[in-house]
């Protein structure tokens, strides 16, 4: 697959940051929001985003071979190589949060609190959503349930909290 081999990338999806400047026409967020990042963004026109039965959007939806902007199909990174030539970094899951400083298309970014600490909040946008979701929406847990939890990573431990909040 050719959008596999797009390299290099900038990797990372999980965190939590303050929006440094907005494109032409942002008008939901503003220098200084702080906001986190998720890699499934809502277009808000889409059948999808207009379902109660899902958040899917057909425009934002998850593809781990995505390597540019979903707005225009370019990229907004790049390096100059040891020949002096200027060649594109690509995007990774609509996020690349493994820089100091990355570029989302506005619907790839969340407001939240300004009081919250963003070291927390960075668990918002993949660990917590994931596990809470698995054990509140896919597996329906109940008080009196019986939990196994197959791996204690982020997801894992968020499925148990989940779990525990549920009874």
């Amino acid at each position: 697959n050719e959008r596999q081999r797009r390299f290099p990338r900038i990797l990372g999806h999980e965190a939590a940051g303050v929006v440094e400047s907005v494109g032409e026409g942002v008008e939901d967020l503003a220098p200084g929001d702080h906001v986190v990042p998720i890699f499934n963004g809502e277009c808000g026109t889409c059948a999808y985003c207009h379902s109660s039965a899902t958040n899917l959007c057909g425009t934002y939806r998850v593809d781990a071979f995505k390597s540019t902007m979903v707005s225009d199909d370019g990229t907004r990174f790049s390096v100059v190589n040891t020949s002096g030539d200027t060649v594109p970094v690509y995007h990774f899951l609509n996020t690349s949060t493994f820089a100091e400083y990355t570029v989302l298309d506005a619907a790839c970014a969340v407001k939240i609190n300004p009081a919250a600490p963003l070291q927390k909040m960075c668990l918002l946008s993949c660990g917590i959503s994931t596990g809470v979701g698995a054990a509140w929406n896919t597996a329906n847990v109940s008080k009196g349930s019986t939990v196994a939890i197959f791996g204690l990573g982020a997801v894992g431990l968020a499925v148990g909290e989940g779990a525990r909040i549920r009874g």
